[in-house]
């Protein structure tokens, strides 16, 4: 599937995506409702089609990992509405000593589809909803 495809009827779609290259060697995974679904490439996408409802969704970041400064959560909920689309920012964050942790922050749809213009969509284990 790819975020051209149209959400087909009953379904809702989740975009997951990693606009900056910085700690490119930090890619955790994606999980959502407890399954992985891909890794956090930099400068790459992920497409799901879910069932309509609240899902959650989170980074598996590395134990050690911090958030010094940065904004967003490592795990998120999202009550996600039949025909729509969810833009999920995933953004890397500062760490002394350890890498910094991967967050999420859910965008409106306009300033998703602007980021994710120009990246790569990668492939991930999403179900069809």
């Amino acid at each position: 599937m790819t975020l051209t495809d149209s959400v087909r009827p009953g379904a809702t779609r989740l975009v997951i995506y990693r606009a900056s290259t910085f700690g490119f060697a930090v890619q955790p995974n994606y999980v959502v409702d407890g399954r992985v679904i891909a890794g956090s490439q930099p400068a790459g996408f992920v497409v799901c089609d879910l069932p309509p409802g609240p899902h959650e969704v989170a980074v598996s970041n590395m134990p050690l990992s911090t958030n010094l400064f940065g904004h967003g959560s490592e795990k998120i909920s999202v009550d996600l509405r039949a025909g729509s689309t969810a833009y999920l920012s995933a953004d890397p964050q500062l760490g002394i000593m350890t890498p910094g942790q991967i967050t999420l922050i859910q965008v409106t749809e306009n300033q998703g589809r602007a980021d994710v213009a120009n990246l790569h969509q990668t492939n991930g284990a999403c179900g069809k909803a």
